[in-house]
Protein backbone atom coordinates (compact mmCIF):
# COMPACT_ATOMS: atom_id res chain seq x y z
CA UNK A 1 0.00 0.00 0.00
CA UNK A 2 1.38 3.43 -0.76
CA UNK A 3 0.77 6.18 1.64
CA UNK A 4 1.70 9.51 0.21
CA UNK A 5 2.41 12.56 2.61
CA UNK A 6 1.33 16.24 1.90
CA UNK A 7 2.20 19.14 3.97
CA UNK A 8 0.61 22.33 4.55
CA UNK A 9 1.82 25.44 6.97
CA UNK A 10 0.98 23.91 9.66
CA UNK A 11 -0.30 20.35 9.63
CA UNK A 12 0.23 17.24 7.66
CA UNK A 13 -1.90 15.12 5.08
CA UNK A 14 -1.68 11.29 4.21
CA UNK A 15 -3.83 9.53 1.89
CA UNK A 16 -3.69 6.39 0.78
CA UNK A 17 -5.64 5.96 -2.78
CA UNK A 18 -6.54 2.24 -3.19
CA UNK A 19 -8.61 2.44 -0.40
CA UNK A 20 -11.75 4.98 -0.93
CA UNK A 21 -11.86 6.88 2.02
CA UNK A 22 -8.29 6.04 3.45
CA UNK A 23 -6.68 9.34 4.08
CA UNK A 24 -5.70 11.49 7.93
CA UNK A 25 -6.34 15.37 7.14
CA UNK A 26 -5.00 18.27 9.17
CA UNK A 27 -2.66 16.03 11.78
CA UNK A 28 -0.36 18.22 13.74
CA UNK A 29 2.83 16.23 12.55
CA UNK A 30 3.82 13.65 9.87
CA UNK A 31 3.92 10.55 12.42
CA UNK A 32 0.41 10.99 13.20
CA UNK A 33 -0.76 11.88 9.73
CA UNK A 34 0.47 7.98 8.75
CA UNK A 35 -0.49 6.34 11.45
CA UNK A 36 -3.72 7.65 11.45
CA UNK A 37 -4.37 6.89 7.33
CA UNK A 38 -2.68 3.21 7.72
CA UNK A 39 -5.41 2.88 10.81
CA UNK A 40 -7.96 3.87 8.32
CA UNK A 41 -7.09 2.23 5.56
CA UNK A 42 -7.34 -1.40 7.55
CA UNK A 43 -10.31 -0.28 8.84
CA UNK A 44 -11.87 0.42 5.51
CA UNK A 45 -10.62 -2.61 3.83
CA UNK A 46 -12.24 -5.06 6.34
CA UNK A 47 -15.30 -3.17 5.59
CA UNK A 48 -14.54 -3.49 2.07
CA UNK A 49 -14.23 -7.11 2.21
CA UNK A 50 -17.59 -7.43 4.40
CA UNK A 51 -19.69 -5.77 1.41
CA UNK A 52 -18.06 -8.29 -0.79
CA UNK A 53 -15.17 -6.05 -2.52
CA UNK A 54 -12.22 -7.27 -1.18
CA UNK A 55 -8.73 -4.78 -1.26
CA UNK A 56 -5.50 -6.69 -0.62
CA UNK A 57 -3.26 -4.68 0.72
CA UNK A 58 -0.07 -6.30 0.44
CA UNK A 59 2.34 -6.95 3.12
CA UNK A 60 4.72 -3.81 3.35
CA UNK A 61 4.19 0.00 2.70
CA UNK A 62 5.78 2.67 0.88
CA UNK A 63 5.42 5.74 2.02
CA UNK A 64 6.28 8.65 -0.03
CA UNK A 65 6.64 12.45 0.66
CA UNK A 66 4.74 14.15 -2.15
CA UNK A 67 5.40 17.82 -3.12
CA UNK A 68 3.61 18.16 -6.79
CA UNK A 69 -0.29 18.69 -6.75
CA UNK A 70 -2.10 16.41 -4.78
CA UNK A 71 -4.51 16.28 -8.03
CA UNK A 72 -1.78 14.78 -9.84
CA UNK A 73 -1.39 11.93 -7.42
CA UNK A 74 -0.97 8.46 -9.72
CA UNK A 75 -2.82 6.22 -7.64
CA UNK A 76 -5.98 8.63 -7.36
CA UNK A 77 -6.28 8.74 -11.26
CA UNK A 78 -6.75 5.30 -12.24
CA UNK A 79 -10.37 4.17 -13.03
CA UNK A 80 -13.24 3.25 -10.55
CA UNK A 81 -14.28 -0.28 -11.45
CA UNK A 82 -18.21 -0.24 -11.17
CA UNK A 83 -18.48 -2.98 -8.42
CA UNK A 84 -15.98 -0.75 -6.08
CA UNK A 85 -18.20 2.22 -6.84
CA UNK A 86 -21.20 -0.08 -5.65
CA UNK A 87 -19.50 -1.07 -2.56
CA UNK A 88 -18.40 2.06 -1.57
CA UNK A 89 -21.76 3.68 -2.08
CA UNK A 90 -22.90 1.41 0.78
CA UNK A 91 -20.12 2.18 2.63
CA UNK A 92 -20.89 5.66 2.79
CA UNK A 93 -24.68 5.54 3.52
CA UNK A 94 -22.96 3.16 6.30
CA UNK A 95 -20.67 6.16 7.75
CA UNK A 96 -23.84 8.46 6.86
CA UNK A 97 -25.77 6.32 9.63
CA UNK A 98 -23.22 6.58 12.47
CA UNK A 99 -23.24 10.30 11.74
CA UNK A 100 -27.00 10.56 12.08
CA UNK A 101 -26.87 8.25 14.92
CA UNK A 102 -25.00 10.17 16.90
CA UNK A 103 -26.65 13.41 15.72
CA UNK A 104 -29.79 11.92 17.31
CA UNK A 105 -28.02 11.00 20.66
CA UNK A 106 -26.73 14.80 21.22
CA UNK A 107 -28.42 16.59 23.95
CA UNK A 108 -30.51 20.11 22.72
CA UNK A 109 -27.41 22.24 24.25
CA UNK A 110 -24.74 20.28 22.58
CA UNK A 111 -25.26 22.09 18.97
CA UNK A 112 -23.02 24.56 19.82
CA UNK A 113 -20.93 24.44 22.56
CA UNK A 114 -18.16 25.98 21.29
CA UNK A 115 -15.04 23.79 21.83
CA UNK A 116 -12.38 26.81 21.37
CA UNK A 117 -11.77 27.06 18.14
CA UNK A 118 -15.34 28.26 16.81
CA UNK A 119 -16.18 24.50 15.17
CA UNK A 120 -19.50 23.66 16.86
CA UNK A 121 -20.89 20.54 16.01
CA UNK A 122 -23.51 22.26 14.16
CA UNK A 123 -20.79 24.33 11.97
CA UNK A 124 -18.72 21.24 11.54
CA UNK A 125 -21.89 19.21 10.20
CA UNK A 126 -22.33 22.60 7.65
CA UNK A 127 -18.66 22.15 6.40
CA UNK A 128 -19.05 18.35 5.76
CA UNK A 129 -22.33 19.11 4.04
CA UNK A 130 -20.76 21.53 1.95
CA UNK A 131 -17.88 19.05 1.23
CA UNK A 132 -19.94 17.38 -1.06
CA UNK A 133 -21.42 20.73 -2.82
CA UNK A 134 -17.55 20.54 -4.08
CA UNK A 135 -17.62 17.01 -4.65
CA UNK A 136 -20.82 17.49 -7.24
CA UNK A 137 -19.28 20.70 -8.89
CA UNK A 138 -15.52 18.91 -9.60
CA UNK A 139 -17.79 15.83 -11.26
CA UNK A 140 -18.69 17.91 -13.40
CA UNK A 141 -17.24 17.69 -16.96
CA UNK A 142 -14.71 20.18 -18.49
CA UNK A 143 -13.78 20.58 -22.78
CA UNK A 144 -10.61 20.04 -22.45
CA UNK A 145 -9.79 22.93 -24.70
CA UNK A 146 -8.85 25.33 -21.75
CA UNK A 147 -10.03 28.51 -23.79
CA UNK A 148 -13.60 27.38 -24.58
CA UNK A 149 -14.33 25.64 -20.81
CA UNK A 150 -13.37 29.29 -19.82
CA UNK A 151 -15.78 30.66 -21.61
CA UNK A 152 -18.58 28.11 -20.82
CA UNK A 153 -18.18 28.66 -17.36
CA UNK A 154 -18.52 31.98 -17.80
CA UNK A 155 -21.56 32.23 -19.52
CA UNK A 156 -22.97 29.58 -17.47
CA UNK A 157 -22.44 31.69 -14.52
CA UNK A 158 -24.24 34.90 -16.43
CA UNK A 159 -27.02 32.54 -17.31
CA UNK A 160 -27.50 31.88 -13.48
CA UNK A 161 -27.31 35.23 -12.84
CA UNK A 162 -30.30 36.00 -14.73
CA UNK A 163 -32.18 32.78 -14.93
CA UNK A 164 -32.04 31.51 -11.56
CA UNK A 165 -33.88 31.63 -8.95
CA UNK A 166 -34.11 35.28 -7.66
CA UNK A 167 -34.10 35.71 -3.51
CA UNK A 168 -30.96 35.57 -1.18
CA UNK A 169 -29.06 31.67 -0.85
CA UNK A 170 -27.19 30.62 2.48
CA UNK A 171 -23.88 28.86 1.77
CA UNK A 172 -20.87 27.39 3.88
CA UNK A 173 -18.05 29.75 3.78
CA UNK A 174 -14.47 29.03 3.89
CA UNK A 175 -12.78 27.16 6.57
CA UNK A 176 -11.99 31.05 7.81
CA UNK A 177 -15.13 32.22 8.54
CA UNK A 178 -17.16 30.48 11.29
CA UNK A 179 -20.78 31.12 9.66
CA UNK A 180 -22.79 30.94 6.53
CA UNK A 181 -22.24 33.42 3.73
CA UNK A 182 -25.35 35.29 2.35
CA UNK A 183 -25.44 35.29 -1.55
CA UNK A 184 -27.90 37.23 -3.88
CA UNK A 185 -27.27 37.24 -7.76
CA UNK A 186 -26.08 41.04 -7.66
CA UNK A 187 -23.62 40.10 -4.91
CA UNK A 188 -22.55 37.22 -6.97
CA UNK A 189 -22.19 39.59 -10.14
CA UNK A 190 -20.48 42.39 -8.02
CA UNK A 191 -18.03 39.84 -6.21
CA UNK A 192 -16.89 38.18 -9.95
CA UNK A 193 -16.25 41.70 -11.34
CA UNK A 194 -14.14 42.17 -8.07
CA UNK A 195 -12.09 39.05 -9.17
CA UNK A 196 -11.76 39.99 -12.38
CA UNK A 197 -10.71 43.33 -12.24
CA UNK A 198 -8.39 41.60 -9.08
CA UNK A 199 -6.85 38.96 -11.84
CA UNK A 200 -6.80 42.01 -14.58
CA UNK A 201 -4.73 44.30 -11.98
CA UNK A 202 -2.04 41.46 -10.88
CA UNK A 203 -1.49 40.58 -14.70
CA UNK A 204 -0.66 44.48 -14.93
CA UNK A 205 1.96 44.25 -12.13
CA UNK A 206 -0.53 46.48 -9.20
CA UNK A 207 -1.03 43.62 -7.22
CA UNK A 208 -0.71 40.33 -5.86
CA UNK A 209 -2.50 37.18 -7.61
CA UNK A 210 -6.32 37.02 -6.10
CA UNK A 211 -7.04 33.94 -3.83
CA UNK A 212 -9.70 32.53 -1.62
CA UNK A 213 -10.87 33.29 0.86
CA UNK A 214 -11.82 36.39 -1.66
CA UNK A 215 -14.02 39.51 -0.47
CA UNK A 216 -17.57 38.30 0.58
CA UNK A 217 -18.83 41.39 2.50
CA UNK A 218 -22.25 41.69 1.91
CA UNK A 219 -22.94 45.50 -0.15
CA UNK A 220 -26.15 48.02 0.63
CA UNK A 221 -27.71 47.04 -3.31
CA UNK A 222 -27.35 43.01 -3.44
CA UNK A 223 -30.77 42.42 -3.19
CA UNK A 224 -31.59 44.01 -6.25
CA UNK A 225 -31.17 42.16 -9.60
CA UNK A 226 -28.28 42.70 -11.55
CA UNK A 227 -28.48 44.72 -14.36
CA UNK A 228 -27.64 43.63 -18.10
CA UNK A 229 -24.77 45.58 -18.36
CA UNK A 230 -23.26 44.29 -15.05
CA UNK A 231 -23.65 40.68 -16.45
CA UNK A 232 -22.19 41.81 -20.32
CA UNK A 233 -19.36 43.31 -17.92
CA UNK A 234 -18.59 39.45 -16.98
CA UNK A 235 -18.05 38.53 -20.42
CA UNK A 236 -16.05 41.76 -21.82
CA UNK A 237 -13.73 40.95 -18.33
CA UNK A 238 -13.80 37.09 -19.25
CA UNK A 239 -12.61 37.71 -22.95
CA UNK A 240 -9.60 40.10 -21.59
CA UNK A 241 -8.59 37.42 -19.14
CA UNK A 242 -8.82 34.77 -21.53
CA UNK A 243 -6.39 36.51 -23.92
CA UNK A 244 -4.14 37.31 -21.17
CA UNK A 245 -4.34 33.37 -20.42
CA UNK A 246 -2.21 32.81 -23.10
CA UNK A 247 0.56 34.61 -21.88
CA UNK A 248 0.17 33.62 -18.34
CA UNK A 249 -2.25 30.05 -18.00
CA UNK A 250 -2.41 30.86 -14.23
CA UNK A 251 -5.29 33.04 -14.99
CA UNK A 252 -7.35 29.77 -15.90
CA UNK A 253 -8.28 29.38 -12.23
CA UNK A 254 -10.94 31.62 -12.75
CA UNK A 255 -13.27 29.17 -14.50
CA UNK A 256 -13.84 27.08 -11.18
CA UNK A 257 -14.03 29.89 -9.37
CA UNK A 258 -17.42 30.99 -12.06
CA UNK A 259 -18.69 27.62 -11.05
CA UNK A 260 -18.04 28.19 -7.38
CA UNK A 261 -19.77 31.65 -7.40
CA UNK A 262 -22.29 29.92 -9.76
CA UNK A 263 -23.26 27.36 -6.94
CA UNK A 264 -23.60 30.32 -4.60
CA UNK A 265 -26.95 30.39 -5.93
CA UNK A 266 -28.24 26.63 -5.44
CA UNK A 267 -31.14 26.85 -2.95
CA UNK A 268 -30.51 24.05 -0.50
CA UNK A 269 -32.28 23.58 2.81
CA UNK A 270 -32.03 26.50 5.26
CA UNK A 271 -31.68 23.65 8.57
CA UNK A 272 -28.26 22.02 8.84
CA UNK A 273 -29.28 18.33 9.17
CA UNK A 274 -31.93 18.86 6.34
CA UNK A 275 -28.87 20.22 4.62
CA UNK A 276 -26.36 17.36 5.10
CA UNK A 277 -29.00 14.44 4.39
CA UNK A 278 -30.27 17.15 0.92
CA UNK A 279 -26.71 17.50 -0.60
CA UNK A 280 -25.14 13.76 0.44
CA UNK A 281 -28.13 12.33 -1.09
CA UNK A 282 -27.67 14.30 -4.30
CA UNK A 283 -23.98 13.53 -4.18
CA UNK A 284 -24.87 9.99 -3.86
CA UNK A 285 -27.56 9.57 -6.54
CA UNK A 286 -24.93 11.54 -9.05
CA UNK A 287 -22.17 8.95 -8.45
CA UNK A 288 -24.45 6.66 -8.88
CA UNK A 289 -25.89 7.09 -12.23
CA UNK A 290 -22.37 7.69 -13.43
CA UNK A 291 -22.31 4.54 -16.31
CA UNK A 292 -18.46 3.05 -17.02
CA UNK A 293 -16.61 5.03 -19.10
CA UNK A 294 -17.59 8.28 -16.75
CA UNK A 295 -15.87 6.28 -14.10
CA UNK A 296 -12.88 5.86 -16.14
CA UNK A 297 -12.67 9.92 -17.10
CA UNK A 298 -10.44 12.11 -15.60
CA UNK A 299 -11.83 15.52 -15.54
CA UNK A 300 -8.88 18.27 -15.95
CA UNK A 301 -10.08 21.91 -15.37
CA UNK A 302 -8.69 25.09 -17.22
CA UNK A 303 -5.95 25.19 -14.93
CA UNK A 304 -4.55 21.95 -14.82
CA UNK A 305 -6.44 20.11 -12.30
CA UNK A 306 -7.82 16.93 -12.33
CA UNK A 307 -10.54 15.03 -10.43
CA UNK A 308 -11.80 11.51 -10.79
CA UNK A 309 -14.81 9.66 -9.24
CA UNK A 310 -11.82 7.74 -6.78
CA UNK A 311 -10.93 11.24 -5.25
CA UNK A 312 -14.67 11.57 -4.51
CA UNK A 313 -15.22 8.30 -3.01
CA UNK A 314 -12.32 9.39 -0.22
CA UNK A 315 -14.76 12.68 -0.02
CA UNK A 316 -17.19 10.71 1.03
CA UNK A 317 -15.66 8.67 3.47
CA UNK A 318 -12.47 10.02 4.81
CA UNK A 319 -13.36 13.15 5.20
CA UNK A 320 -16.99 12.36 6.80
CA UNK A 321 -15.44 10.25 8.95
CA UNK A 322 -12.51 12.50 9.90
CA UNK A 323 -15.30 15.92 10.75
CA UNK A 324 -17.42 12.90 12.88
CA UNK A 325 -14.34 12.29 14.83
CA UNK A 326 -13.67 16.01 15.11
CA UNK A 327 -17.32 16.37 15.97
CA UNK A 328 -17.44 13.50 18.93
CA UNK A 329 -14.58 15.05 21.10
CA UNK A 330 -16.94 18.50 20.71
CA UNK A 331 -19.78 16.46 21.96
CA UNK A 332 -16.94 15.47 24.56
CA UNK A 333 -15.60 18.38 25.30
CA UNK A 334 -16.10 19.75 29.52
CA UNK A 335 -18.46 22.60 29.43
Amino acid sequence: MRLYVTASPATWWTTAPQVPGAAAEDAPTREEAIARCRTRAHDEAEAFRRLGHPIELGDADEVIDWTLPWWLIPDSLIPTPPALLRAAMTRVSEVAAEVDEFLDSLPKGAWDRDPGDGWTIRRTLDHAAGGFGIGLRRLEPWPLDADRAQAEAARELVARLKNGEPGAFEQVGPNQRPSRVRWTPRKVARTVRSLQAAWLAHLAGEGPAPSLPYADDDGPDDDARPAADELDAILVADAALRRAAERDPRVRAIASWYRYYRDRLVPWPIGVRERWLAMRSTWQGRLAALGESDLALIRVAPNGQCDTVRMQLGLGLGHVQEHLEQMKRTARAPT
